[in-house]
């Protein structure tokens, strides 16, 4: 199970902007389910280039927001947020900056009894899910000190992602 959930390579730590990888998560998904989703961006656009492995970032955003596909039957809205969030203390040191990428859904939400297990392997609320996409989301956001939450109810679910901006 750890193998599978660890990166098989070491970090590729470059500068870009969180924009771009937004948008290629947005093509994929429109790519994937063609009928139905809705996809609305809410960028700031002021955000300073973010720090950090491009590809696993890219991996982390799209694992979450293909989650909320799935879990609105292909059916609904994704609203694709970004922020800045001031002072913000993320694996105990304090940010002067830190990005905020929000992914929020309008689907059914998570089941009461999945929100404090839904990071773990192997849990999944979906029939024929695996469970670990969120797990390998956390994985790579926790790698580059960050922190990844959910709030949910029925009709909204949100994915706040937390990275420093150094």
């Amino acid at each position: 199970m750890d193998r599978l959930l660890t990166p098989h390579r070491l970090p590729q730590v470059t500068q870009f902007n969180v924009h771009e990888a937004l948008e290629r998560v947005r093509s994929l998904l429109l790519a994937e389910f063609p009928d139905g989703i809705g996809i609305r961006r809410d960028y700031d656009v002021s955000l300073p280039p973010l720090t950090a492995d491009r590809e696993q970032i890219i991996q982390a955003l799209l694992n979450v927001a293909r989650n909320a596909a799935q879990a609105m039957r292909g059916k609904g809205t994704i609203i694709l947020r970004s922020r800045v969030a001031r002072r913000a203390t993320l694996a105990k040191r304090m940010y002067r900056l830190a990005l905020l990428v929000q992914i929020v859904d309008d689907g059914p939400g998570v089941p009461e009894e999945l929100k404090d297990r839904i990071f773990f392997p192997l849990v999944s609320g979906r029939e024929g899910g695996h469970g670990v996409g969120l797990t390998i989301a956390q994985t790579f956001v926790t790698q580059h000190h960050g922190t990844i939450e959910l709030e949910s109810e029925p009709g909204r679910t949100c994915f706040s992602i937390l990275l420093p901006i150094e």
